[in-house]
C-alpha cells in the first residue's frame, strides 16, 4: 500500500533547536521557584493556570527563533510533493513559535497542528485520526515521524506506520529526515 500522507513532529525532527528542551524547562520552572520538574511540562503549567501558559509560550518562542530547519527537509518535502504525498505538522507547541521555526516552509505543508487547536496533545491519536480523515487516507497509508515516545505513541494508536528519529521505538528507524525518501520509496515498492 502506498505512502499518502506524512505527519511530522516539528522539534528535532525536521527543525534543529540550538535550544535544547531541558534549558528551556529549567528556565521556566527557575522562574517559578520549582526545582523538582514534572515530566509533562505543558500538562503541568496548564493546570497552574493561564499566566503560566504564557511563560512557555514565552520561551517557545524564543527558542523557535534560534531554531533551523534541518538540512534534507527542503529534498524530502520536494520528492513528497512530486508523489503526490500529503505533508503535516503535529506538535505540542503553540501556533506562533511553530511558525517563526518553520518560517517559509510553512507554506510547503497541507496541515500544521499545534496545541492550540484544540486536539488533545501527543501521546494522544485525537490529531493523527483527525488528519487521516480530512484527507482521506487509510492508517496503512500513513506515517508519523518523530523523536519522542509521544509521536511514537500518538502513531502506534492510530495504526499508522511510525518511523522513530534517532532512536528505536517506532516500526522503523532513521538517523536524519534524509533517509525518508528511502524508506518511502522501499515500502511503496
Amino acid at each position: 500500500m502506498a505512502i499518502k500522507l506524512v505527519i511530522f513532529d516539528l522539534d528535532d525532527t525536521i527543525v534543529e533547536n540550538t535550544i535544547p528542551f531541558s534549558e528551556m524547562r529549567e528556565r521556566i520552572f527557575g522562574e517559578m521557584g520549582i526545582e523538582e520538574a514534572p515530566r509533562h511540562l505543558y500538562e503541568f503549567l496548564k493546570a497552574k493556570g493561564e499566566e503560566y501558559l504564557k511563560l512557555l509560550k514565552r520561551e517557545e518562542i524564543r527558542r523557535a527563533k534560534k531554531a533551523k530547519i534541518v538540512k534534507d527537509l527542503p529534498a524530502v518535502l520536494d520528492y513528497l510533493e512530486k508523489r503526490g504525498i500529503k505533508k503535516a505538522v503535529l506538535t505540542r507547541n503553540c501556533r506562533e513559535a511553530t511558525m517563526i521555526a518553520l518560517g517559509d516552509y510553512a507554506k510547503e505543508f497541507d496541515a500544521i497542528i499545534t496545541r492550540e487547536d484544540e486536539f488533545e496533545p501527543k501521546p494522544s491519536d485525537e490529531a493523527v485520526r483527525y488528519l487521516l480523515e480530512k484527507f482521506g487516507v487509510e492508517k496503512e497509508e500513513c506515517m508519523v515521524v518523530g523523536d519522542y515516545d509521544y509521536d511514537i505513541m500518538a502513531g502506534k494508536r492510530a495504526g499508522c506506520i511510525t518511523v522513530g528519529v534517532r532512536m528505536d521505538k517506532g516500526d522503523y528507524r532513521i538517523e536524519d529526515i534524509g533517509e525518508l525518501v528511502e524508506l518511502i520509496s522501499w515500502l511503496d515498492g
